[in-house]
Order: C-alpha cells, then sequence, then structure tokens
C-alpha cells in the first residue's frame, strides 16, 4: 500500500490518532469498498471540541464501542456529534494484571509470555464470535452507517473486527494485513513514547541502562506485529479450514448476509 493511500485514509484528530476510513479496499470480485462509510479507531473519551465537529462532518450516526465497562469507567465515556448513537459491542481483554503486574512491578518484561499478544487475539476470534456477528449486522444496517466502531489504542481488538469486516467483504487477506499494519503508521509517535517512557521507569526500578531493558515481550503493548494477526488466521483456518468459512459458521453470517453486506457497501 502506498504512502498517499494510507494518508488518504487517515482521518486527522487531535484527540485520537488511530482514525481511519476502511473505504477504498479492492474486493476479490473488483469492487471496492465504498469511502466515508465504515471507520475504525481507538477511544473517543479524549476528543476535542473540534474533533467532535469533524466527526459530525463525516456524518457519523453510530459508535461501536467494543470496550468493556470497566475499561470505560476508568477512561471515560466516548463524546459524541449531535445525532450519533452510541452501541456497546463489549470484548473483554480479561484481567491481564496477574501476567503483567510482576513485569511491571519489577522492570523485568522477561516474565511476560513471548506469545502474549498471540493468545489474545486466538480468544477474540475463538470466544467472541457473537460480538463480531453484532457488528456484521450493524454495519449491514443503511440507518446505522455511517460508523465507526473501536476500542481503547484501536489496534487490536478494532484490528480483528476491521479484519473479519474486510473478510466479508471479499477483500484479500494481504490487504487485511495491511490495514492491520497501519495502525503502527498512525500510532508510532505515541506509541514509541508509550514504550520509551516504559523502558525508562523500568531502567530506574533495576538500577540499568536503559539500552539494557528488553522490550520484545511488551512491545505488543504498543505496535502490531503480523504474526499478532497471523495467530488470529491460524485460529481460524484451524478450526474452520478458511476464513469465508468461519464468517459464515463461526460468525454466523450466511450467504444471503454476505451478499448484502457486500451490495451495501461496495461499488
Amino acid at each position: 500500500m502506498s504512502s498517499q493511500i494510507g494518508s488518504e485514509r487517515q482521518i486527522e484528530l487531535a484527540g485520537q490518532k488511530n482514525f481511519r476510513d476502511l473505504g477504498g479496499y479492492e474486493a476479490a470480485d473488483g469492487r471496492h469498498v465504498k469511502w466515508r462509510h465504515l471507520y475504525r479507531s481507538g477511544e473517543l473519551s479524549e476528543l476535542s471540541t473540534a474533533d467532535v465537529a469533524r466527526l459530525a462532518d463525516l456524518g457519523i450516526r453510530t459508535v461501536v464501542d467494543l470496550r468493556a465497562e470497566t475499561e470505560v469507567q476508568a477512561k471515560g465515556s466516548d463524546r459524541l456529534p449531535p445525532g450519533a448513537s452510541l452501541t456497546s459491542v463489549a470484548i473483554d481483554p480479561g484481567d491481564l494484571s496477574p501476567i503483567l503486574g510482576p513485569a511491571f512491578a519489577t522492570g523485568d518484561f522477561s516474565v511476560v509470555p513471548s506469545d502474549l499478544l498471540h493468545q489474545i487475539n486466538r480468544e477474540y476470534v475463538r470466544d467472541w464470535r457473537s460480538e463480531l456477528a453484532s457488528l456484521l449486522r450493524i454495519a449491514a444496517d443503511p440507518e446505522r452507517r455511517p460508523l465507526v466502531f473501536h476500542c481503547t489504542q484501536g489496534k487490536d481488538r478494532a484490528g480483528i473486527c476491521a479484519a473479519v469486516l474486510l473478510s466479508a467483504l471479499g477483500v484479500p487477506w494481504e490487504t487485511v494485513l495491511e490495514d492491520y499494519l497501519l495502525s503502527n503508521v498512525q500510532r508510532h509517535e505515541l506509541a514509541s513514547a508509550g514504550l520509551n517512557t516504559m523502558r525508562r521507569a523500568a531502567a530506574k526500578q533495576r538500577g540499568i541502562a536503559p539500552a539494557e531493558v528488553d522490550m520484545t515481550n511488551i512491545r505488543g503493548l504498543f505496535f502490531v506485529d503480523v504474526s499478532y494477526l497471523g495467530a488470529a488466521y491460524d485460529e481460524i483456518t484451524t478450526g474452520y479450514g478458511t476464513v469465508e468459512e468461519f464468517i459464515r459458521v463461526g460468525v454466523g453470517c450466511s450467504d444471503s448476509d454476505v451478499l448484502r453486506l457486500r451490495d451495501a457497501l461496495l461499488e
């Protein structure tokens, strides 16, 4: 994907750097996902007044919040443009404190499983199929669009949801992966700053230089990786053979549902 395409789909917001349009991607039948109908994002609780006005200009009708209630309470409710409705389709990542707590307490990230994000992404497609089905139903409803779906950082749960939605529209997996990796581009400055802050804090705890802190096992909290989505793909294909069969059988989206979705969102 060219940087021009990536830049074209990014919506510049002061309070959320990972907001982008899913339009323009080519499906297997030669049609393209319609622009200005589907957006993915991180949390919308820190939007500025100008950001909210920008969402109003986009005509956003529906905001689908993928965060658990505990996350909403901790980070705040979304700021919505006038007339937009909020729908909760909570995908709870679970309590990671038993895994991450010891690492944060000691500054030693080697205790974090190296495949943590792989495990999490497998769980998303294995355990949250009804929530994925809900998102597909909402996206198919013309009265609910334009819509944006989001989690906290807009990279993991939103990434899986975007992958399933684009796949249902017939977008090839290689393109799905390109969209997934755009989170690293849009969040690069923010994610790098967060990673470096954590590195310096760990170094101080351990009395070593920041360069000596191995951040490998914790990097997935800030950046996505090809292998993370690959783990979800492996979970899908191991259980269902193909992504298409997962959408049909696992998610419960019938052939007629898929056709309606594609006719509504492809041009």
